[in-house]
């Protein structure tokens, strides 16, 4: 407080904590905490955002009443989360403080400890996700993405012949279980949507071959592409066996390669194409043909057999449909 006859007033010692670089409740940690569970959020957040240190029995207090945050609303949880999930000291909470972020999300508890049984990974699910998340861009919707993208491995996990773990198709179940999170915190349907696609999309291959580039860019568009490029280098920076050098040159040639197609101003989507609906069924076409025909257009188009030349397109449509 500020006194204007005696000036700074620091009753507990609040400056030597800020030098120290600690984070402590005043007086009891036990009564401030259940004065408010949100400042649990609010501890992990402030020490995850400025790098300090939690006081032994404040840290205590946080996992003595974790279970209280239970009765918070979802809609404070969420802005505590985004900024402790987007704090340089973000994977320095999530490890230390799991027991927390499990009581919030109880469907996330499996991950931790989960041996991968795979050459391709050096830590278990949790580590994995942890490293994931301090790799990518700190943005609300790149580190959820994160937290969330392996959840569902160990629903999807088998073991073969061999004693080699695979997760096939894990995507599926980490999408499903990441949506029952996602509503619980109540996050915008922008953000969730975003969120769930990059969740569901981070095992498609995207590489700098234009072809491909291309249909990325027609099933999810240029932010969410881009999003996409960060998400796969970040999973593949964590899982500890791929060379650093090699994945960072990976993702800035295919950042490189986007960015040359996208000057182009490239055919990608239906409202791209130099025909449309009306030009078909101007030459007789009608009904599912309409639509079947320009989307068999646009698959000509996005594989660089047929260039986007009305003409062309026009020719090509009226013989397509007099073979149907």
């Amino acid at each position: 407080a500020w006194n204007p006859q005696s000036g700074l007033v620091d009753a507990f010692g609040g400056q030597e904590d800020l030098r120290a670089g600690v984070i402590r409740c005043v007086g009891e940690a036990d009564r401030r905490f259940g004065e408010d569970a949100l400042r649990i959020m609010r501890a992990l957040r402030f020490a995850s955002v400025y790098g300090f240190d939690i006081e032994a029995e404040t840290a205590a207090a946080v996992h003595r009443l974790k279970n209280t945050l239970r009765d918070v609303a979802a809609e404070r949880i969420r802005v505590e989360l985004a900024k402790l999930l987007c704090g340089a000291g973000a994977g320095a909470i999530l490890r230390t403080y799991r027991d927390v972020i499990f009581t919030l999300f109880p469907a996330l508890a499996p991950m931790d400890g989960f041996d991968q049984r795979t050459p391709h990974h050096l830590w278990d699910v949790w580590e994995h996700t942890v490293r994931a998340v301090e790799a990518v861009p700190a943005t609300e919707t790149l580190r959820l993405a994160m937290l969330l993208h392996d959840c569902g491995k160990i629903a999807a996990f088998s073991v073969d012949d061999r004693g080699e773990g695979h997760a096939n198709g894990h995507e599926e179940h980490s999408v499903r279980i990441a949506q029952k999170v996602l509503a619980d915190l109540k996050l915008d349907n922008a953000t969730r949507d975003r969120v769930l696609t990059l969740i569901g999309s981070h095992g498609w291959p995207v590489t700098p071959e234009r072809r491909l580039l291309k249909r990325r860019l027609n099933q999810l568009g240029e932010e969410a592409l881009r999003q996409l490029i960060e998400v796969k280098r970040a999973d593949a920076l964590a899982t500890g066996t791929k060379d650093a050098a090699a994945v960072e040159a990976h993702r800035a040639q295919t950042l490189s390669a986007l960015d040359a197609l996208l000057a182009e101003n490239p055919c990608v989507t239906l409202r791209d194409m130099a025909v449309n609906g009306r030009d078909l069924m101007a030459m007789g076409a009608k009904g599912r043909a309409v639509g079947e025909t320009l989307q068999w257009l646009l698959d000509q188009v996005l594989d660089e057999i047929l260039p986007n030349e009305r003409e062309v397109l026009l020719a090509a449509a009226q013989e397509h449909l007099a073979q149907a």
